[in-house]
């Protein structure tokens, strides 16, 4: 086995060229609209594409990585070279990612991370390494290399059983069902509104007023076909032949169409659950269940990704799979006890002081305006009365905490060992302290 530095694969120039350019990006995309000169954009945009390539080499000579049976280092830095060792005791979760360009070459990115790593952030990347090489390092972490038998062999092919996997028709679903979509087409209106000339705006207005609501009635109907087109290719991206299985005591979670991702976590890692239950998705008894791992929230652009280990699965399914897949934390439906039913006026008052001075001048200032912010108070109050007759708790065979409460849409239950809690934080002010 290899304990000289090596360099990672060549394909992975192309990979620091595509993340060093999105740094770039809007710059670019600056010059594309800028119709001041085509040869000094040309020019700009030339400079551009060759200091990132100059930089992806620079990176690549001087990016390097050795694998003992001790223990991973990472070494990198032109000017100021840097070491990140790590021995195997420490590691807590290994990833994988594949780029479509990197299977021909049997190629993958390793992200390691470990207790101290920051939320998001792994703390080294083997950026393009040969896949066997994914097998010596956890041989080498789990200490397998003086068990090999058969026998061992014939339980790892029993415990493989264990598998779950999510069919194409699971992910429509979830992407019909799915609101963080809406959020990206209000991003992209806002960025169109901000780009497209006045007068544009103007044309549409008038047309919108000769068809009057046969056309309005169509552009909402258009928008709804854009949230559901946009959240079936995001999620077809993202979860695309999702699996999840166990293997000798270790989590495996395998999704990705371009980007292929494979995840390890030892159940020893694992902190406790998220069980989701959103109020659309419980129209088909349908949940999803996230992990609570340390170190283990992959950061990506609008912020820390869940690690799901069923995206959306059946309701009848949940405990029996999770006993499966989780046997050293046993878990069952939870007898949730109410604490708030009665203490509604503590979840109204805010949003009544800020609401309804709001709708008076959002009268004031135009009638849509105030019958809008009307409506928006109704929900938010609908959705705190929800929360009202969600909060609460229960205490399973004195060992697993279970709190319940509602956030965005969905009934959020968390399930947490008692000896993986580290610390408890309670706020109140004078008036609720009086309260008792």
């Amino acid at each position: 086995m290899t304990t000289k530095r090596q360099r990672f694969h060549p394909s992975v120039i192309l990979v620091y060229f595509i993340r060093n350019i999105r740094s770039w990006i809007f710059l670019i995309f600056l010059l594309f609209i800028n119709n001041n000169s085509f040869f000094y954009n040309a020019l700009a945009l030339g400079g551009i594409v060759l200091f990132v390539l100059i930089t992806s080499l620079v990176k690549y000579f001087t990016h390097t990585y050795q694998i003992s049976p001790e223990r991973i280092i990472v070494y990198r830095g032109l000017l100021k070279k840097r070491e990140t060792d790590i021995s195997y005791d420490r590691i807590q979760t290994i990833k994988q990612r594949q780029w479509f360009f990197f299977k021909p070459f049997n190629v993958v990115e390793v992200l390691i991370e470990t207790a101290s790593t920051s939320p998001g952030e792994a703390e080294a990347s083997l950026s393009a390494v040969d896949h066997s090489l994914v097998d010596t390092i956890e041989q080498y972490r789990n200490k397998e290399y003086s068990h090999e038998n058969t026998e061992e062999n014939e339980q790892g092919v029993e415990k493989n059983k264990i598998h779950f996997a999510l069919s194409n028709k699971d992910i429509t679903l979830y992407a019909l069902t799915d609101a963080k979509a809406i959020l990206i087409l209000l991003g992209i209106f806002t960025f169109i509104t901000e780009w497209i000339p006045e007068e544009m705006f103007t044309e549409v207005g008038t047309v919108v007023d000769y068809f009057q609501g046969f056309l309005i009635i169509f552009l909402f109907l258009f928008v709804l076909f854009a949230i559901a087109l946009l959240s079936l290719a995001k999620n077809f991206i993202k979860f695309y032949r999702f699996q999840s299985s166990l293997k000798n005591e270790t989590l495996i979670l395998e999704y990705g169409l371009f980007e292929r991702k494979v995840q390890t976590i030892p159940l020893s890692k694992i902190q406790g659950i998220r069980l989701h239950k959103q109020l659309v998705r419980a129209l088909f008894n349908r949940s999803s269940v996230e992990l609570i791992i340390m170190g283990g929230q992959e950061k990506e652009e609008q912020g820390l990704s869940s690690v799901y280990l069923f995206p959306l699965i059946h309701n009848a399914q949940v405990y029996e799979e999770l006993a499966n897949f989780l046997p050293n934390i046993p878990l069952q439906k939870p007898l949730i006890q109410k604490v708030s039913q009665k203490r509604l006026w503590y979840f109204w008052r805010w949003k009544l002081l800020i609401g309804i001075p709001g709708i008076v001048i959002g009268f004031n200032v135009n009638l849509l305006l105030g019958i809008g912010l009307s409506i928006v108070l109704i929900v938010v109050l609908l959705l705190a009365l929800k929360a009202t007759h969600t909060q609460g708790y229960t205490i399973e065979d004195r060992r697993i905490l279970v709190l319940q409460q509602f956030q965005g849409l969905s009934t959020i239950q968390l399930f947490i060992a008692q000896k993986n809690i580290q610390a408890f934080v309670q706020s109140t002010s004078l008036w609720l302290e009086k309260s008792n």
